[in-house]
């Protein structure tokens, strides 16, 4: 039994955790918390992330706990046997593109939120504009990417999971005109009728 800790609200880190569980058809529980009066989170919650972010995830079965949902996709892909090539070259194909979703479009798209949300410093704006700018840009590698093909790495994979959440609010978030990235857009709405991606909606 893999336990799913999250805050209230969901996330597109959460989203994709949830998709794979619901993929691979592990069972999980999720386990839902919020930060104490003080403003600071659960001693419990810190005891699994020290880093205080969510997802992470407790696996029951045998005591593993992961944060970081790169590494929980990767965790639960090799558990299931699921969504991830046993051949290393279609598997290394898999991995960067889960890399590039970590060090770049979940990391951008993280600064983005804060620049958009909350920073209230002067230079606010030019710092949300280089975001918007570099989601833009990650847009265009992916589109690419996607041309001719329906998955990012050929078969569905942890790749597509870890990237397709972001897809829903890079209108919003990112000043993203969906309709230049017409590979992206049918990509994005392949995964959607997939029924792991509509229970996690």
């Amino acid at each position: 039994m893999i336990i799913l800790y999250m805050m209230q609200s969901t996330s597109p880190n959460i989203r994709k955790i949830t998709m794979m569980l619901n993929e691979a058809g592990l069972p999980y529980a999720v386990h839902k918390f919020e930060k104490n009066a003080d403003g600071k989170l659960p001693n419990e919650f810190l005891a699994i992330n020290p880093n205080g972010t969510v997802p992470a995830i407790l696996d029951k079965d045998n005591g593993a706990v992961l944060f970081e949902s790169c590494a929980i996709l990767y965790y639960l892909a090799e558990k299931s046997g699921q969504l991830l090539p046993a051949e290393i070259k279609n598997r290394g194909e898999v991995m960067k593109w889960l890399v590039f979703e970590a060090a770049n479009m979940g990391a951008t798209m993280g600064e983005l939120y804060y620049y958009l949300l909350q920073a209230t410093d002067e230079l606010a704006d030019a710092h949300l504009q280089r975001y918007k700018n570099k989601i833009n840009q990650f847009c265009v590698i992916m589109e690419r990417q996607l041309e001719g093909e329906a998955y990012l790495c050929g078969e569905y994979s942890i790749a597509d999971i870890a990237l397709y959440p972001w897809y829903g609010v890079l209108e919003d978030m990112a000043d993203v005109s969906l309709i230049n990235y017409p590979h992206l857009k049918k990509w994005a709405d392949t995964i959607s009728q997939r029924q792991a991606a509509i229970a996690s909606a």
